[in-house]
C-alpha cells in the first residue's frame, strides 16, 4: 500500500517539533514521577533507619545503665568484701582482748572502790595485774586489801600489798599487784 503525504513541508516539520516536544514533556515528566518516586522510597528509608538508630541508642543507653549498675555493685561487693574482712579482724582483736575488758570490768566494778588509778596494768602472759592510784581515805585500801584476800579470784597467786600503803590516815598514794584468775 501506498502512502501519500498531502501535508506542506513546513507543517510536517511543526507537527515533528510538536511531536519532540511532547515527547520530551511526557519523558520530563516520568523522569519527574521516577524521581519523585526515588524521593519517596529514600525518605522511607531514612525514617526507617532513623527509628533503628533511635531503638539501637536506646538499647546502648539501657546495656551502658545495666553496666553501670554491675560496676556499681562490683565497688560494693569488693567495699563490703573489705568491710566483713576488717570486721573479722576487729572480731578477731575483740575476742584476744575480751580477757581484758572482762578483768578490767571486774576490777573496776567489784574491787577499785572509792580510790582513783592512776596506771592500771595487766599483763596477759602471767595474769598479773599492777595497780597505782590515790585513796581519799585509808578505810578504801583496806576494803580493797580485804576484796583482795577475801575472794578467789584475786587472790590465786601472790598479792603484794605493802604496808607504806598504810601508813598514812588520808590521802594516800598507793601501790599494789595481784594474780587475776578469768
Amino acid at each position: 500500500m501506498l502512502t501519500i503525504n498531502l501535508i506542506p513541508p513546513q507543517q510536517k516539520e511543526r507537527i515533528k517539533l510538536k511531536i519532540y516536544y511532547q515527547n520530551i514533556i511526557s519523558s520530563g515528566f516520568i523522569l519527574f514521577l521516577l524521581i519523585l518516586l526515588l524521593i519517596i522510597f529514600l525518605a522511607g528509608i531514612l525514617i526507617f533507619l532513623h527509628f533503628r538508630y533511635l531503638f539501637i541508642e536506646d538499647k546502648i543507653s539501657v546495656e551502658q545503665s545495666k553496666i553501670i549498675q554491675t560496676e556499681s555493685y562490683k565497688g560494693m561487693e569488693k567495699k563490703i568484701t573489705n568491710l566483713n574482712k576488717e570486721l573479722s579482724e576487729v572480731k578477731e582483736i575483740q575476742d584476744k582482748r575480751s580477757d581484758t575488758y572482762q578483768i578490767l570490768n571486774d576490777i573496776s566494778q567489784n574491787l577499785l572502790i572509792g580510790v582513783r588509778i592512776y596506771n592500771l596494768r595487766i599483763d596477759k602472759s602471767s595474769n598479773q595485774v599492777t595497780v597505782i592510784g590515790f585513796a581519799p581515805l585509808r578505810e578504801n585500801l583496806l576494803n580493797i586489801k580485804s576484796i583482795l584476800e577475801a575472794n578467789p579470784k584475786y587472790n590465786k597467786g601472790e598479792i603484794d600489798f605493802p604496808l607504806s600503803n598504810l601508813a598514812n590516815s588520808s590521802n594516800i598514794n598507793f601501790r599494789f599487784s595481784f594474780t587475776y584468775t578469768p
